[in-house]
């Protein structure tokens, strides 16, 4: 009597594509991989620290610590981070991220560059950060960056780290002056810093002829934004100064009216037709 091939009782599916498949290998070749966003380059160096460092089974189970909540804190530092991670013990997991050190020198550095940066600090701001700058504000080599928990796994990089680090990552990518604050430099510091460094380079300037004639590039010009100036005043008082000068209120909101056409002809180029 032939027996009938062994088969298991599980069906196995792929949810992103909504089909049926034969089995856990077809799962994974026909499940599409979502490419990661783009990220500030010093958010994406910190990644490639433990992207360098880890397995894909730690980095996975820690980008999912990350995104769970696992980790309960996080302290910056200057020239390192602190946090806490969640894990399977009662105690959450202390892990520590150390850059590499740098003297007063290195840091004033960073200001003087951006002072002689056109828009330095704006780009600054918007993440936009030379690759000199990187190498002071984090490590010429990522090898240089020490990552530290007191968990017990015994692997280069483990969960907790991969967490921490994708939190840090995440927060600078978010807000970029989060990476001078790394070095000990928030944004008063920074722009008192960048100024101080600015009157320096003028009077380089005026020493060298070279620069005194030809001078550096200019920074962009700022672009307020133009409103009419009855929308950031009060109404109200605008109304009540009317009234003095109206003997009705058809009166009153006819003057009012007559303004903001004026404040808007004037900003915008709009049509000015006044009521007699």
């Amino acid at each position: 009597m032939s027996q009938r091939p062994q088969e298991d009782n599980v069906i196995y599916a792929n949810f992103g594509s909504r089909t049926r498949v034969s089995g856990p290998t077809e799962v994974s070749k026909s499940t599409p991989r979502r490419p990661r966003p783009a990220m500030a380059p010093a958010a994406q160096l910190l990644i490639d620290v433990v992207t360098n460092r880890a397995d894909s089974g730690r980095l996975t189970r820690g980008r999912q610590y990350a995104t769970g909540g696992h980790v309960v804190s996080l302290e910056i530092l200057s020239g390192r981070v602190h946090g806490q991670v969640a894990g399977s013990q009662n105690e959450p997991f202390n892990v520590t991220i150390q850059l590499p050190y740098r003297s007063t020198d290195d840091i004033a550095g960073v200001a003087a560059e951006l002072a002689r940066t056109p828009n330095g600090l704006r780009r600054a701001r918007q993440g936009e950060v030379s690759e000199s700058l990187l190498e002071v504000l984090l490590a010429e080599d990522l090898d240089d960056i020490r990552l530290l928990c007191d968990c017990p796994d015994s692997a280069p990089v483990c969960k907790h780290k991969v967490a921490v680090v994708e939190k840090l990552a995440a927060k600078i990518d978010a807000d970029p002056l989060m990476l001078f604050e790394l070095r000990g430099m928030n944004l008063v510091s920074l722009e008192q810093a960048v100024m101080a460094q600015a009157q320096n380079a003028s009077r380089e300037s005026e020493s060298d002829p070279e620069k005194f004639w030809t001078g550096r590039d200019f920074p962009d010009l700022p672009n307020p934004k133009v409103a009419p100036a009855l929308e950031d005043s009060d109404l109200d008082l605008l109304h009540k100064a009317m009234r003095t000068i109206s003997y009705t209120n058809i009166e009153q909101l006819r003057a009012v009216s007559d303004l903001e056409d004026l404040y808007d002809h004037l900003c915008r180029g709009g049509v000015l037709d006044l009521e007699p």
